[in-house]
């Protein structure tokens, strides 16, 4: 059993969120502060390893930078929102080097690195509420 397994096995009646981020110290860092907030979390290190963990268990939301080698965020969220089975699972992007306004593409909701973990828990819990408008 792999170290991420465990930490799944070990919170499971939270809502499994995918983080994206090529920095591991950014990945371990969000994870245990997401954990603790009652999520179970999955990590990926690009784009593309983020289509095959969503393939194998769809998350209740994503978050993911947004650049990134091998597939950066921006070309995750256009192919998220294109597949039918992803499409209607939230997307949340950050960057530190990108302006919201530079972002063409459809997310859900954008924060600026370094973001505040209560900040991004709160929009987190907005976004997975029954009913509420994205």
């Amino acid at each position: 059993m792999s170290d991420q397994t465990a930490i799944l096995e070990a919170n499971p009646g939270g809502q499994l969120i995918l983080v994206v981020d090529d920095e591991f110290d950014v990945l371990s860092t969000y994870q245990l502060l997401l954990e603790y907030h009652g999520f179970r979390v999955r990590v990926a290190g690009n784009g593309r390893d983020a289509l095959a963990a969503a393939a194998a268990e769809p998350p209740a939301i994503v978050l993911s930078d947004f650049m990134m080698p091998v597939m950066d965020g921006g070309e995750l969220c256009r192919k998220w929102r294109a597949d039918p089975q992803l499409s209607h699972i939230p997307f949340i992007l950050s960057s530190a080097g990108i302006m919201r306004k530079d972002i063409q593409i459809p997310y859900d909701s954008f924060f600026r690195k370094p973001l505040r973990i209560d900040e991004l828990v709160d929009e987190i819990n907005r976004l997975l509420a029954p009913s509420q408008p994205r």
